[in-house]
């Protein structure tokens, strides 16, 4: 039988394209991808997310991705298995356990004080959240062809002694000018940030989501991506680890998930 497997995505690179990236990775397997509603479902970490989570619109964001999850877990014609993954972001990627700490809990308020075994055992056993570090465009470094793809016009060059979610650019053209806020890259802490260093690369034309990063992702070489040295994409190999139990099929890739957003037994989701 196919296993179906639901994406929720936040970002319109990943709306558009993340699908048919997973199902190139798993061609062998009998899957089905699909990205669920008709765009992109909130982001929880457009800023800083502290954990506790106090009454914010964060913990609401939070609580409507719990609510989308247990629509499709309710929905005769939803998919076995639902993953919503979203970016970690710069501002998050010292804390990424508050911001699974903040979903762990929207899962929790869901699921009310008197849960169901049932209940419980749709969200642990059908539904993962996991995290791109520092966002999607980091990856499309991992395979030259991909930064063409997504409009580049000249090689990247980036610290090679850090893996790339440890994203750290290199190139002295594009750090050394003054930092103007609001400029399309010229920010400050653009060092770290792969999809500034995307915009400069993509000049004089500019990078666009919907169009070079949905070409950049839908065909990335993951494979590719994954053997660049030094290893450490402990977020991706979480997401790709989790995909691989619920499809029942090895990991493609080897390396250390992030405890973060790994599998586990004892959580509310398949990997909270």
């Amino acid at each position: 039988m196919t296993t179906t497997i639901g994406l929720i995505t936040t970002g319109q690179c990943e709306h558009l394209a993340l699908a048919s990236s997973l199902a190139r990775v798993f061609a062998d397997a009998d899957v089905e991808f699909t990205t669920l509603f008709g765009g992109p479902a909130d982001s929880i970490t457009s800023g800083y997310v502290s954990y506790p989570a106090p009454p914010s619109p964060v913990a609401s964001v939070a609580e409507r991705l719990a609510a989308r999850m247990a629509a499709q877990l309710e929905s005769r014609r939803g998919p076995g298995f639902v993953f919503a993954i979203d970016d970690l972001e710069l501002d998050n990627v010292e804390t990424p356990g508050n911001v699974a700490g903040v979903v762990r809990d929207a899962v929790v308020r869901a699921l009310g004080s008197t849960p169901t075994h049932a209940e419980q055992a749709r969200y642990r056993e059908r539904c993962s959240f996991h995290l791109l570090c520092p966002m999607v465009e980091a990856y499309f470094y991992g395979e030259p062809a991909a930064l063409t793809r997504a409009g580049a016009h000249a090689p990247a060059l980036v610290v090679q002694t850090e893996h790339l979610e440890a994203f750290l650019a290199g190139d002295m053209a594009y750090l050394v000018p003054p930092d103007e806020p609001g400029h399309a890259w010229r920010s400050p802490g653009r060092a770290k940030h792969p999809k500034r260093y995307l915009r400069f690369l993509a000049m004089p034309d500019r990078y666009q989501e919907a169009k070079g990063g949905r070409d950049a992702l839908a065909t990335l070489d993951w494979r590719q991506v994954f053997d660049r040295q030094p290893p450490g994409l402990g977020f991706a190999l979480a997401l790709f680890e989790d995909l691989a139990d619920a499809i029942g099929v090895p990991c493609p890739f080897r390396g250390e998930a992030r405890s973060e957003t790994a599998r586990r037994v004892d959580g509310v989701l398949c990997n909270l």
